[in-house]
C-alpha cells in the first residue's frame, strides 16, 4: 500500500530534488522594469518595538486548499484547480544533488489545462497561490534559489518573475522571498534577490511592469501581507544584522515605504501564517 499524506496549507513540502530539463517559457520583450524607488522613513525612534497588529487591516488571501503527496507525486486541490508535480530520478549532473527531481507539473481547472516546464528542473515546490484575475502563481527551489513563476489559467502564459531578460535591472535574480497577490489579483508584491540579499518589488500583470521599490537591502523578507484597500501592504524584515523582524509598510499613494517596528515573536508567526505556502 503507497503512503498517503495530506497536509494542510501551513505545512511544507520537504523533497529530496534537484535538476536539469524542459524548457522554461520566456517573458515577452514588451516587458518593463522602470526603478521608481520609494522613500524610506524611519520611525522617530529607532528601537521602537510594535503594539498590538490590527489584522482586520489586511485581505486575507488564504484558501481552503489542501495538499496531498502519494509516491512520487503532489496533488494540490482548490476548488476547481487541481496542480500536479511528478517527480522522477535524477540523471547525470542531477544525480550528484540529489536522487529525484521535480519532472513534471501541470495545472487543470475549468478553464483547461496547463503545463508547466522548466529549465532547470526544480529541486521541489514551495507553494502555490490563486489570485481574482485568473492567474497562478507557483514558487519553486533550485539547487540555489528558487524561481516564481506567474500562469495565466486561461491561455497558459507563464512569467518567471525573477528571470526577466529584457533589462540587466532586476533580471536573472537567484531567488525570490515571500510573495502576496493584492485584492484584485492583478499585482503581485515580492521579495527579490540574490542569496543572502532581498529587495522588495511588484509585478503589475495588466501593464506588464515590475517595479523595484527601493534600493535598500532587506536581507530576507519572510512575509508579505496586502492591506484590504489594495494601495499599500506590510512585509517582514529579517537580517543578520538584526535578527529580530521588523514590519514596514509600503503605500502606492505616498511612494514610501515606513518602518513600523520590531515584531513579536507572536506577531511574526501570525503574518507568516497570512503569507503563501504549504
Amino acid at each position: 500500500m503507497k503512503f498517503v499524506k495530506i497536509l494542510t496549507v501551513g505545512a511544507i513540502i520537504v523533497l529530496a530534488i534537484s535538476g536539469c530539463s524542459g524548457k522554461a517559457e520566456t517573458p515577452s520583450s514588451n516587458q518593463q522594469l522602470p526603478h521608481n524607488e520609494a522613500t524610506i522613513e524611519a520611525p522617530k525612534a529607532t528601537d521602537t518595538k510594535m503594539d498590538t497588529i490590527d489584522y482586520s487591516q489586511y485581505f486575507n488571501n488564504q484558501d481552503k486548499s489542501r495538499v496531498i503527496v502519494s509516491g512520487q507525486q503532489i496533488v494540490w486541490k482548490n476548488e476547481d484547480v487541481t496542480f500536479t508535480a511528478k517527480l522522477a530520478k535524477a540523471k547525470g549532473s542531477e544525480a550528484a544533488e540529489s536522487n529525484k527531481v521535480v519532472d513534471s507539473m501541470k495545472i487543470k481547472s475549468k478553464r483547461g489545462e496547463q503545463i508547466i516546464k522548466l529549465n532547470p528542473r526544480p529541486l521541489r515546490v514551495n507553494s502555490l497561490s490563486l489570485s481574482k484575475s485568473n492567474q497562478a502563481a507557483l514558487d519553486v527551489s533550485d539547487h540555489e534559489g528558487s524561481r516564481l513563476v506567474l500562469i495565466n489559467l486561461s491561455d497558459g502564459t507563464q512569467t518567471i518573475l525573477n528571470m526577466l531578460k529584457t533589462n540587466s535591472y532586476g533580471a536573472d535574480s537567484e531567488k525570490i522571498d515571500a510573495y502576496n497577490w493584492s485584492p484584485d489579483g492583478k499585482k503581485i508584491a515580492f521579495g527579490i534577490g540574490d542569496l543572502g540579499s532581498s529587495y522588495i518589488a511588484v509585478y503589475d500583470l495588466e501593464r506588464k511592469v515590475y517595479t523595484k521599490l527601493s534600493d535598500k537591502d532587506f536581507i530576507l523578507i519572510p512575509s508579505i501581507v496586502w492591506h484590504e484597500d489594495g494601495k499599500s501592504f506590510d512585509f517582514v524584515s529579517k537580517g543578520n544584522d538584526s535578527p529580530q523582524p521588523v514590519l514596514y509598510t509600503y503605500s502606492a499613494t505616498q511612494n514610501s515605504i515606513l518602518k513600523k517596528g520590531f515584531l513579536s515573536e507572536i506577531d511574526e508567526k501570525k503574518l507568516s501564517k497570512l503569507t503563501p505556502k504549504f
